[in-house]
């Protein structure tokens, strides 16, 4: 017989200590709570009556419950109603032991649960072949020395070691010589002073572009006109510089029927500048008075108010 307790009983977080869970030989089926654990004598388990079902506090795995998937053998014993559930590796056809070695390189199969299902060896091929643009040879990975070496005043290489880490370097050199032709697919820039012989033909279309001897946003264009024939320029045997003429043209109709004085914007962007007027109707060259008025304007005054675009003008600039 039991004592019974219509209240909870508050044990102010004290131990309780020698206590027994209550021991029965079935699940209880009948005035359930929630929270309600017994101890189970027939399967030897200690359960929680979850508010729907009684569950086992240790688990719900249960030796019938794990099945050995591909790969693994199982086993399972039963002691005093305890399921124990051994789960292990199953062998494969690959034999234990090292693969590979300093003159061969292990082979391996891997089915889809990442099991070596073979396991083997190859050889190494231990002969490195060199093929230059006119000549092969074999490299004896093992015995041979390859050496990569540049060309004089061409090509410089270096190797260095870090650790486990080789690097190899090649370079040009400060001062760089280029024998016979020389091919250039792209861009090329030069930095320094380059000295070129023998030089047959400059093919460009954008010009050649001189920066100066101050490194700024402008720049020189030499650059051919739309050739139609050989033509040849020759520079002059003397130290000097090279003087340039530069022709520019503008032309228009002016008159409106009533000014006398008429600004013509030209935009040639000089005062030297030669003005001509003809008379459109007589096509006879006709005189008036012609002030520069800017670098880019020039004023031209008449008695009488020549018609509407009666009077055409032409402006050349010189140098």
């Amino acid at each position: 017989m039991a004592l019974q307790y219509l209240t909870d009983i508050n044990l102010n977080k004290n131990e309780l200590q020698n206590a027994v869970i209550q021991k029965l030989g079935t699940d209880p089926s009948s005035g359930l709570t929630a929270g309600w654990i017994i101890y189970n004598t027939s399967d030897n388990q200690l359960k929680l009556y979850n508010g729907s079902a009684w569950v086992n506090v240790g688990g719900d795995i249960t030796g019938v419950d794990i099945t050995a998937g591909t790969g693994l053998t199982g086993t399972v014993s039963t002691t005093s109603g305890q399921h124990t559930q051994t789960i292990t590796l199953a062998n494969t056809a690959v034999s234990a032991g090292s693969y590979g070695s300093a003159s061969s390189i292990p082979t391996f199969t891997v089915d889809a649960q990442g099991r070596l299902t073979a396991a083997g060896s190859v050889g190494v091929t231990t002969t490195l072949t060199i093929d230059g643009d006119s000549t092969t040879q074999d490299v004896a990975l093992a015995d041979d020395d390859l050496k990569i070496i540049g060309t004089a005043n061409e090509i410089t290489t270096s190797v260095t070691k870090s650790g486990t880490d080789v690097s190899l370097t090649i370079s040009l050199p400060d001062d760089v010589t280029i024998g016979n032709d020389l091919t250039v697919l792209g861009d090329l820039q030069v930095t320094g002073t380059t000295t070129t012989n023998n030089v047959e033909t400059v093919s460009t279309s954008n010009g050649v572009v001189f920066e100066g001897n101050v490194a700024d946003a402008n720049e020189v264009t030499l650059i051919a006109g739309t050739v139609s024939a050989d033509r040849t320029i020759t520079l002059p045997d003397a130290t000097g510089t090279v003087q340039l003429v530069q022709t520019s043209t503008f032309a228009a109709d002016i008159g409106d029927g009533s000014a006398t004085s008429i600004a013509v914007t030209h935009n040639l962007n000089s005062q030297d500048v030669m003005v001509q007027l003809f008379d459109k109707s007589s096509l006879d060259t006709v005189y008036a008075d012609v002030v520069r008025t800017s670098v880019n304007v020039v004023t031209v005054d008449f008695s009488v108010a020549p018609t509407t675009n009666d009077i055409r003008v032409l402006i050349t600039k010189i140098g």
